[in-house]
This record gives structure tokens, sequence and C-alpha cells, in this order.
């Protein structure tokens, strides 16, 4: 099975902390119909090379949904179902903003009415990002704190059986003071809302991610140019403060932590997402998009397609970073390809195992890639609460979630 990641990257205005390849429609709108012409001619492409294949998940991303309309959009997918086998799939899933909110509510109605019986599960994650009116608009998004309130509740009659509703928000580095100078989180009005939000149990899922600073993104420019007050904003370990906080609430409820920016209820996480994690086979049909192939699937046109000429236990490809080559059916970057060798597979899939519940269940099957006094090293992080470790088993706590990364650098290697 294969789980395809269809982007259409048009927004209507670019959010100035975005750092994803996505294009404001009003300097862009010539290349939008020739963009989804070019994605069709992609699918049709890898639809050839993976004949009979079943697809897994199909999941859509793109920050103005209204710019196609649920019609358009319905078409794209029945188009997919021509090329691939669908007949099968875990789940489709669709990323949104929550605005316009009339038109998203119309969008979610038609794409129910048309799948609820054909797919087990449909899922919508949306773009709150944050209930702190002074981020939303800094950030250029459309919509307020009360804005969002009525559009969550006005969200709740849609919900069905197989529906699954996400919410993703952003921890932006931004604290608040009162006038004694104490600091506090967003406004009392907006956490309580969002804690009496996750008691509810609406929400099946969430995503808490932390804000990626990037020099030249419009917001770290907004920053350096002072029309951002660096009074509120605070340093690289403070974020954690702020995400933490967020965890918390989510975690007191009965969300269980399923990846290192993901909760769920039971039964509700992503599974599209899992794939990713669990170096399942995907293709992300995109302009500068990463895929994924393991050994199972690769077939003679793969190898071909790839210039693949050695021994490999998966391969790793990009597409081109320009809308001119895509748009002219250039899909792969071929200098992007990387070969992966059975080592490389081990190192990827120790990284990705231990950033999920899967964790891992063999320790001994990564030794060649661990230091030689990784037990004595593990056996200090369970005394520290960072893991639980019975020789065989590595299973991560939630405090190591916010270390991890330099603990998997003392666990693993110089390769």
């Amino acid at each position: 099975m294969i789980s395809l990641y269809i982007h259409i990257p048009f927004c209507q205005s670019k959010c100035n902390y975005c750092s994803f390849v996505s294009f404001p429609l009003s300097e862009n709108s010539n290349f939008l119909e020739s963009y989804i012409n070019s994605l069709k001619e992609e699918i049709k492409l890898y639809a050839k090379m993976l004949q009979d294949t079943e697809v897994k998940t199909l999941y859509f991303w793109w920050g103005t949904p209204n710019l196609l309309w649920a019609e358009s959009l319905i078409s794209l997918i029945e188009e997919i179902s021509a090329s691939f086998d669908l007949s099968n799939l875990w789940e489709l899933s669709f990323e949104f903003n929550p605005y316009p909110e009339g038109e998203i509510y119309e969008i979610i109605k038609k794409l129910q009415n048309r799948f609820w019986k054909q797919f087990p599960r449909i899922r919508f994650s949306f773009w709150i990002q944050s209930f702190d009116n002074e981020v939303l608009q800094l950030a250029w998004r459309k919509t307020l704190f009360l804005w969002l309130v009525d559009f969550l509740r006005w969200l709740q009659p849609l919900k069905q059986d197989n529906t699954v509703f996400n919410f993703d928000f952003i921890a932006f580095w931004k604290w608040n003071k009162s006038k004694k100078w104490n600091r506090y989180f967003w406004t009392p009005a907006a956490l309580e809302f969002f804690t009496d939000f996750v008691n509810s149990l609406f929400a099946d899922s969430f995503s808490l991610y932390t804000l990626e600073l990037i020099w030249n993104q419009k917001w770290q420019n907004k920053a350096t140019d002072k029309l951002i007050s660096w009074e509120y904003f605070w340093t690289d370990d403070e974020i954690y403060e702020e995400f933490s906080l967020l965890k918390d609430i989510v975690l007191s409820s009965w969300y269980s932590r399923y990846e290192i920016s993901n909760f769920s209820l039971a039964g509700k996480s992503s599974i599209h997402n899992r794939v990713y994690r669990n170096m399942e086979n995907y293709l992300w049909l995109w302009l500068n998009s990463a895929s994924f192939l393991n050994e199972n699937i690769l077939n003679d046109d793969l190898i071909s397609y790839f210039w693949i000429q050695w021994k490999w236990s998966g391969v790793r490809f990009k597409n081109v970073s320009t809308l001119k080559d895509y748009c002219l059916w250039n899909y792969l970057d071929k200098k992007e390809t990387q070969v992966l060798s059975d080592k490389d597979y081990l190192i990827e899939s120790f990284f990705l195992s231990l950033r999920t519940d899967k964790w891992i269940e063999n320790i001994k099957k990564y030794e060649s890639i661990l230091v030689d006094d990784y037990v004595n090293k593990l056996n200090l992080y369970k005394d520290e609460n960072y893991v639980a470790f019975d020789w065989e088993s590595l299973v991560l706590t939630d405090e190591w979630m916010d270390v991890s990364n330099s603990i998997l650098s003392e666990l693993m290697k110089e390769i």
C-alpha cells in the first residue's frame, strides 16, 4: 500500500511565519490552472509505475480551500480514484484554515455528503494557531479570538460518526505582561476557553507545534524591524514553557501523546502521520515535496526512474522547487534523490520510532548505530524519568520529548 499527500500551494495571502512552499494567489493566479493540470499528470505518472497499488491514506493540504471549491476537489479525488485503488482507503484527510467560515462549512458538508459512505474515516484538521489577538494580527491571520470561538461552536453540528476533527496550535514565543509586569499567556478568557474546549472532548485530536524561526522569514524580519516588540518574545528555552502549558492541559484530559507534537483520543490519531513516522510508503505530490519508498514496493520502472544501480533498503526523493519547472511537468529533482543503505534505514527507523508511541521493541536490533555504553546512558535517563527501559524495549516519557534531540545525539554514533 501507499499513501498520497496532495498540496495546493496557493493562499489568498501568505501568513508571515509560514516556512512552507506556498504563494499568495494575487501574485501567482496565472499558475493555478497549470499547476492543477501538472499535478494530475504527476498522479498519472506514478499510477502507471505503481499499477493496481492500493492507497492507504489520501491527504490534502492548502491554506485557502475555497480557491478550488468542493466540486473541483471532489473531481480531483475521483481522478485519483481512477488512477489508484481507493477501495480500501483507511483515511481521507484535509487541512484547512478556519476562514472564510461559511464557505468552509459548506465545503465540509459537501465532502461529507459525497464520501461518508465510501470511506471509513474523513479527517479535517483546522489551523487555529493561537487565541492571542496580537499574534493573530502580526501573523496576518484573517481571524481573531472571538471569531474562532464562533467558528468552533458552529462547527459542532457538522461532526458525523466517521468524522475526525483535529485542531492545530503553535507556541509563538510570546507572553503578555500585566501593568505590574507579571507574565501571562493569551488572556484569562482565552486560556479558560481553551481549557473548557479540551475538556469537552469535542476535538478528536490536537497538534501542538513550536514556531520555527528562519532568517529572512517575514515574522523574523518584523521582529528585527521592531514592528514586533521584543519585550514580549523570549529565548528558545522559554518557548517550551508556552508549549508545555498547552501540552499539560491536553494531557490532563483524555488525550494521549502519539507523536512528539500530536495528541489524540483513543483510536483517533492521524493514520497519515503514522505512515510517515513508521517509514511506510508515501508519495508527496507537489512542488518541493519529499517522498519515501521502501524496497518492498520498488519495481523495475521505479528503479529506472530514480537511477538506482546498487543495493538499497529504500529511497528518499524530492521534487523540483520552482513553480515554472513543476508546471512544465519536470517533477523529480534527481540531485536530491537519496538511496538508503541498510545502515541508513536503521538510523532513520530508530530516530522516527522514538518520536511516536511505536517505541523500540528490540533495542539490540540497533546496537550497530548506538554508542558502546548506550545501556549505561539509558539507565541514567531512566533514573531521570526520561525513558522506561528494560534491556529490550525502550519507551519515552513526556519529559524526554522536550530534550529528545540532545539525548539522541548522545546515544547514536557519529556516522
